[in-house]
């Protein structure tokens, strides 16, 4: 009986170690693709949530309250604002969104990159519409729930809100001119 059950433990210790060998694995092969097309999907994002921009310059970052800017400058070389990459807490994960700002602080744009919200209610941040509700406002906006939230979901929008609120409020005390 002690020697089936030391053999059983054996094998699945074998099994356990080449199957975290295999994902290891797998992850060290993935890990710079998927890098790749994250960074795909910000740069992407930022010509959306700014689109005056010709050209982001990430050299030239600027941080803030832990918020992070990259100016966006126009074809003449003109500075025309900042794209910021914003992650939030929601409902059920990290909702990550890019959000461009202009000079003096109003958005100019909000693009979600990357969400986990429950299905057909969170995720209707993901919604252009919605996301268009955010252009033209600027730090001294307050959320209004009949507005900004949706039917059966607040928390997800008011996370955004949040994310929205804390790097306008960096840009204001830290970035803008």
């Amino acid at each position: 009986m002690m020697n089936r059950l030391v053999h059983y433990g054996a094998v699945l210790l074998v099994i356990a170690a080449v199957a975290a060998g295999l994902l290891s694995s797998v992850n060290t092969i993935t890990a710079p693709q998927i890098e790749k097309i994250n960074r795909e999907i910000v740069n992407k994002a930022r010509k959306q949530v700014l689109p005056l921009a010709a050209e982001f310059k990430e050299a030239a970052e600027v941080t803030a309250e832990g918020e992070t800017f990259i100016p966006g400058y126009d074809a003449e070389g003109n500075l025309v604002g900042y794209a910021s990459t914003v992650k939030t807490n929601g409902y059920s994960g990290v909702i990550t969104f890019v959000l461009g700002l202009d000079t003096k602080g109003t958005i100019t744009g909000l693009k979600v990159t990357g969400q986990s919200e429950t299905p057909g209610l969170g995720t209707n941040v993901e919604n252009a519409d919605w996301q268009a509700l955010w252009v033209g406002r600027d730090e001294s906006y307050e959320f209004n729930k009949s507005v900004d939230g949706f039917a059966g979901a607040t928390i997800s929008p008011m996370a955004v809100f949040t994310g929205v609120k804390k790097s306008t409020k960096a840009f204001e005390a830290e970035v803008k001119n």
